[in-house]
């Protein structure tokens, strides 16, 4: 900038010079020229620094926007990694739940176990007439009687053996004499589970939605709605799939079960 006012000064010089110098009548014609020649180089040297400040400018102003759109892309990626952070917690937390479920249930069985182990020279516990304890039950057999402690325990002994027959008995006999027991609504939902184990989804979908219209409060619902969402894909019913995915992220966002209809909702195009 100081070149270009340097410049600007000199041609105000020269052309105050000139005008002195013709006004005295002492300047010839080659002088003019002389002048007029200078005083050309000047503009053109004049005109050459602002295109080199026009081209710095230009420079300048795409380096900073090259900057910007990197810290674009840079926060786009720190979001992005914060996401998959918090989907692998949550996942975390879900086969924690489940771990935690799986060591209470082996906790009851070894409970129900003791409680119905025989005394030594005594008879073996019984759950109704012709009914004995868990190791003499074949599948299908009624089991009337016991407290509801014991009868659950024996529904989710054979449950954990795969006696899905034996299993379906016993929580329906639960459900049928204990129906006030708070663990009714995890019955249901163990009986839609044996539904579905044992190749009828179409029944498994019925029983599951059950559940979430008998306890639309309970904290089993998310579960059996995410049940309901993979039955209705495995039936072909993707409409379906999607209202019911959808249902669980907004009604429940923070469940586990809200993070697993997120990823199904994706595979099956919605969102």
């Amino acid at each position: 900038m100081m070149k270009i006012l340097n410049s600007r000064t000199a041609a105000r010089l020269l052309t105050m010079s000139a005008v002195a110098v013709a006004s005295s009548g002492c300047a010839m014609k080659g002088d003019v020229r002389q002048l007029q020649d200078e005083l050309r180089t000047m503009a053109e040297r004049q005109d050459s620094l602002m295109a080199e400040i026009r081209a710095q400018t230009l420079q300048t102003q795409d380096t900073l926007r090259t900057q910007g759109d990197q810290m674009f892309d840079l926060r786009g990626d720190i979001n992005r990694q914060l996401q998959l952070i918090n989907q692998a917690l949550t996942r975390i937390e879900a086969i924690t739940g489940e771990n935690q479920r799986g060591l209470s249930s082996i906790r009851d069985q070894l409970a129900n176990m003791r409680r119905g182990a025989p005394a030594a020279g005594g008879a073996p516990t019984t759950f109704g007439p012709g009914v004995e304890s868990s190791q003499g039950m074949t599948d299908g057999e009624s089991l009337v009687g016991g407290g509801a402690d014991e009868l659950w325990g024996v529904a989710r002994e054979q449950l954990g053996r795969g006696s899905l027959n034996t299993a379906g008995t016993a929580f329906n006999d639960f459900l049928t004499q204990y129906p006030e027991d708070p663990r009714v609504p995890q019955a249901h939902f163990y009986l839609a589970d044996i539904l579905e184990q044992q190749d009828r989804p179409e029944d498994a979908l019925a029983a599951f939605q059950e559940i979430q219209a008998l306890f639309p409060t309970h904290e089993q619902v998310p579960a059996a709605l995410y049940r309901i969402g993979s039955l209705q894909v495995r039936l072909d019913d993707l409409e379906g799939a999607r209202q019911t995915f959808e249902r669980i992220i907004n009604t429940y966002p923070d469940s586990p079960m809200a993070m697993l209809a997120r990823e199904d909702l994706e595979e099956i195009g919605g969102r």
